[in-house]
């Protein structure tokens, strides 16, 4: 079998590519790639939401500046509280009060003047160490269940049972992941630790340098890295935060390449990491729906949503530092989408959806097996797509009012209802997310919460959704009209959320974990906190907008492997293997590095494979323009190297320091951090980004698409030449060539 372009790859489906990988350059035996317990892939680190890899025998981890900024908005904060204490104290012994600017994300941070700093309760660190297939397990029986809710309800019982089983003591998380739409389950366990700490983080000028604008885009120069440290409790088991924890000591590393070792165009290179989510393996009917009706909406929505985030950065400094980690998202998703929908028509995506499944109906009528069996399976599909679209505006505003992503205080409300409701079962009867096993983080996100909680912008963001949720078409859920009344001028609604946040305590920390810990549900149903009462009434509505989406999916979960088995035949008989759609589980890409063309204007431009410093600093840096202005210490540094080199980290072949580069690798949300490998299996570069033909990936990969990386030598050539940090270079087991 011959690989199609792009995939993310399982790892036990490396090896079947060995020819084809060896023809490229692979030097590493390919088993190292296929097993997430080799000396490889255990070093590769989920962070949630971003990846990360061990560089050293002493916990660190190398990441993306953007994976911190939460980390660092988390320090700022605490930082700036710890400040004002201190003053408040000085002001009652009469002295003048200190005055500091702090700001983390800004100025970036150094643990040589600050010590390794706690990242924030919610920062965790994911190592896989086990997969096993438990899909008869999951799936035996559930044909012969009728009601598509009650079939869905049974394979979440039977998860909970496996995950029971799995998570053996208190350091192992273990979920239970659906590859291929269904067709297989995964049990999936990993390691969890607690205790991450921050190490280094450039400033924001480097690892965002070129803000927004450039996001998306190539050429790039931005420097999007940064160090964590990973601790446990002195037993070398995981452990909260504590002072005396020591550095976590992984069994494995990816050594870090140095001393000249670049890559040149077409220079095979891999990317490991936790991809997010792909959209590929779909129908024609669901690619026109996503593009017809869900990418539209998401845009709509996003672009309102940031307008309000905009004008809440405007305010303050305050405000402006607690709404940079959800505006970010926002920005980058928005981007995503808007620029994702245009390429995809201008590509005629829905026609290729349409003539793949053309080209796919003829296959399946070719044979008379085939089409007994294959031929009703896309109309069904299409039928259960269909039959669950009603009000479906209302529900997901309605999911979008509770989200913790912008609403951390109305989540905070939802979540003591929602746990203190289930406590009334038995823990395996629970809903998923509501049981013991997650109360550990659901009391983390309570506490986090406080870094970007504002009323200000809990009063604008609620407002907003309210009345969005007014607005959409559909049926309104029962609680809004039994809370709101007939309340639906902008005004009106705004004045209520102000009153129903005076009345509440839950913008207090303590008040929110106690209650998480001691408050039954009859004491909720009891409270006069206004704002319980409000996540109290719209429980019901959130539980049947999930409810739905159970027996949507619980409908889908016969028919879809069906699909998937059709869809891997017709592929293998075209002499090609299938690859599963991303799912946040440890996943192999693999490409070679080089520039692409593109239309520009009337002419066709090749846009090269590296940009350096020499263009950062002479053609890219303008003092004048926010995100577009380098920090003096690395101009400096420049300077300096414009006389004596950059050592063993500039590039004969360019005559420069490399800064970014291209590689033809299959990326999506989620590979953030991802560690990009040579073929040696050393570490390279840092997957940050992707071109504007990226955006379209998570539906189809194309020749045009590339991803941006970072290319370590100037992650190096920072420590050493910028910030004279050479105690960092040797712990990675490099030797600087200019800090003492």
């Amino acid at each position: 079998m011959f690989p199609p372009t792009g995939g993310m790859w399982l790892p036990e489906q490396i090896p079947l590519m060995e020819g084809h990988l060896r023809a490229l350059g692979l030097e590493i035996d390919p088993s190292e790639l296929a097993d997430p317990t080799s000396s490889t892939l255990e070093a590769i680190v989920s962070l949630g939401g971003c990846s990360a890899s061990f560089v050293s025998k002493s916990g660190l981890i190398i990441t993306n500046h953007h994976c911190v900024e939460a980390y660092l908005s988390y320090m700022t904060e605490q930082d700036k509280a710890a400040l004002q204490r201190m003053n408040e104290t000085r002001a009652s012994q009469g002295l003048p009060p200190i005055e500091a600017d702090i700001d983390y994300m800004r100025d970036g941070y150094d643990a040589r003047k600050g010590g390794e700093r706690f990242t924030g309760p919610e920062s965790r660190a994911f190592i896989t160490f086990e997969q096993t297939n438990v899909t008869e397990r999951m799936t035996e029986g559930l044909a012969d269940i009728t009601d598509p809710l009650q079939r869905f309800e049974e394979l979440e019982r039977r998860q909970k049972q496996i995950l029971k089983e799995a998570e053996t003591d208190p350091s192992v998380r273990a979920e239970v992941k659906s590859f291929f739409r269904g067709e297989t389950f995964m049990l999936i366990r990993k390691r969890k630790l607690k205790d991450l700490r921050m190490v280094y983080a450039p400033p924001k000028a480097v690892g965002y340098f070129g803000g927004d604008e450039r996001n998306w885009e190539f050429p790039r120069h931005v420097g999007d890295f940064a160090f964590l440290r990973v601790y446990t409790g002195p037993d070398g088991e995981t452990a909260d935060h504590a002072p005396e924890n020591i550095p976590y000591k992984p069994k494995n590393i990816i050594p870090v390449s140095h001393g000249g070792e670049g890559l040149v165009p077409e220079d095979l290179i891999f990317v490991a990491g936790y991809p997010g989510r792909t959209n590929r393996a779909t129908t024609f009917a669901e690619a026109r729906d996503t593009v017809g009706r869900s990418m539209p909406f998401t845009i709509d929505y996003l672009a309102k949503i940031r307008a309000v985030f905009r004008e809440l950065e405007s305010r303050n400094e305050v405000l402006a530092t607690k709404v940079q980690p959800p505006l970010f998202g926002i920005e980058n998703y928005l981007k995503n989408n808007r620029e994702a929908l245009q390429i995809l028509d201008s590509i005629d995506y829905l026609g290729r959806k349409e003539g793949f499944e053309e080209a796919l109906r003829v296959w399946v009528q070719a044979d008379r097996i085939r089409a007994e069996k294959y031929a009703p399976v896309i109309a069904e599909m299409n039928r259960i797509q269909t039959k669950y679209e009603e009000n479906w505006q209302k529900r997901a505003f309605t999911s979008r009012l509770f989200s913790g992503y912008f609403n951390g205080i109305l989540s905070s409300a939802m979540t003591l209802v929602r746990v203190a409701k289930e406590k009334q079962k038995s823990d395996q009867d629970r809903l998923p997310g509501y049981q013991e096993r997650d109360y550990e983080n659901l009391q983390d996100e309570l506490r986090q919460m406080q870094t970007t909680y504002d009323r200000a912008i809990a009063v604008e963001v609620t407002t907003h959704f309210l009345k969005r949720l007014i607005e959409a078409e559909g049926t309104n859920p029962a609680f809004l009209d039994g809370w709101l009344g007939n309340t639906r001028t902008e005004a009106g609604i705004r004045e209520k959320i102000e009153t129903v946040l005076d009345s509440t305590k839950l913008e207090d920390v303590e008040t929110r974990v106690g209650l998480f810990d001691s408050a039954t549900y009859a004491d909720l149903k009891t409270s006069d906190d206004q704002l319980i009462q409000l996540a109290m009434l719209a429980e019901p509505d959130l539980l049947a907008a999930e409810q739905h989406s159970k027996a949507k999916s619980g409908e889908a979960l016969v028919i879809s492997p069906l699909y998937i088995e059709m869809l891997r035949q017709f592929q293998e008989s075209r002499g090609q293997v299938m690859a599963p759609d991303a799912n946040s589980t440890l996943r192999i890409t693999f490409g070679q590095v080089g520039g692409y063309t593109k239309q520009d204007g009337e002419s066709v431009k090749f846009v090269p494979a590296f940009t350096n410093l020499r263009q950062l600093i002479d053609d890219e840096h303008q003092p004048a323009k926010r995100d577009f202005e380098v920090p003096a210490r690395w101009i400096s540094a420049y300077e300096r190297a414009k006389k004596r080199g950059y050592g063993p980290y500039g590039d004969a072949f360019y005559g420069d320091l490399p800064l970014n580069f291209l590689a033809n690798v299959d990326t999506t949300g989620g590979n953030s951090g991802s560690a990009a490998l040579n073929a040696r299996g050393e570490l390279i570069g840092l997957l940050f980004d992707g071109n504007t033909d990226s955006l379209y990936g998570d539906y189809v990969f194309d020749a045009g698409v590339r991803s941006i990386l970072l290319d370590v030598r100037y992650t190096l050539w920072v420590l050493d030449e910028v910030e004279g940090n050479g105690e960092l270079l040797r712990e990675m087991g490099i030797e600087p060539a200019f800090a003492k």
